[in-house]
């Protein structure tokens, strides 16, 4: 007997069948691959949140210790200052009353008493400069205007190095948090160009405008590079980059071998709090 052939129409239900079986077979693989990535993409966001949630954490611990940092200065400028300092002094002035009990026939006496004379007098010079390093009395005293000009002063005093203060600032004040944190900017970026940059040159500026408060530290140097910008042994522009963080500012350091190195810190008006208008440039 001769085998039967399937019909056409058998042929075509059995083709259809196929076709939907391959067609569910692609389907399930497609949505499975789709959940995998879903998946994958929630884990994914999800982690990233923790990380945005683990760094807002860390600054704003850095800005906690920041401040708890400033206050222990403050303790210990004002321990140093009025009870080393006090005792120093009774000291000199001591020693300057038993000058004046000594005779003529006792010049080894004298000559001892005005030695230690002048080792004190130059260890109350030496706890009035740990003093002001730790606290700077020209800060709470007269601002931050004048605290900068002198820091300037200073700056050219020990290194030789001429720098440059410009301000629009006129009588317009920072929030105490707001003034240390600048002051602690610039005095970071100061001792970066003394240690690191060989420049004959420095202007630092203080300005304030429409919306922010700009302070630009620029030094004629070597130029800072890409790596030792983003370096984590570079601990002075971490420090910075904290403390500009903590008022919600921005910083940007630039450097080139031709043109040296600039620092710009913008921080909005708003987190300062100025209370007069700038005196204009």
């Amino acid at each position: 007997m001769r085998s039967r052939k399937p019909s056409v129409h058998k042929q075509q239900i059995n083709g259809v069948a196929a076709e939907e079986l391959v067609h569910a077979l692609r389907t399930h693989q497609v949505d499975a691959i789709v959940g995998e990535r879903h998946i994958m993409l929630v884990r994914l966001k999800q982690a990233e949140e923790e990380l945005e949630l683990s760094r807002n954490q860390l600054r704003a611990l850095t800005a906690s210790l920041l401040s708890i940092r400033e206050n222990e200065r403050i303790v210990i400028a004002r321990e140093i200052h009025d009870e080393l300092g006090q005792a120093l002094t009774c000291l000199q002035l001591g020693l300057s009353w038993m000058a004046g009990k000594v005779t003529a026939q006792q010049q080894p006496v004298q000559d001892k008493v005005r030695s230690l004379a002048a080792l004190v007098t130059t260890m109350i010079r030496t706890v009035q400069r740990i003093a002001d390093e730790l606290r700077p009395g020209v800060l709470d005293e007269l601002g931050l205007v004048k605290a900068l000009k002198s820091e300037a002063r200073k700056f050219t005093g020990y290194t030789g190095t001429p720098c440059k203060f410009e301000t629009n600032m006129g009588k317009a004040r920072c929030s105490r948090e707001a003034s240390i944190a600048i002051f602690r900017i610039a005095q970071a970026a100061l001792t970066n160009v003394a240690r690191h940059a060989n420049a004959s040159k420095i202007v630092m500026s203080l300005m304030v405008g429409t919306t922010h408060l700009v302070l630009t530290v620029h030094d004629n140097g070597k130029g800072i590079t890409r790596e030792q910008i983003s370096s984590a042994q570079s601990l002075g522009i971490i420090g910075i980059r904290e403390r500009v963080l903590a008022l919600k500012g921005s910083l940007n350091i630039r450097g080139s071998k031709s043109t040296g190195t600039t620092l710009t810190v913008r921080i909005p008006r708003s987190r300062i709090l100025l209370g007069h208008r700038p005196v204009s440039s």
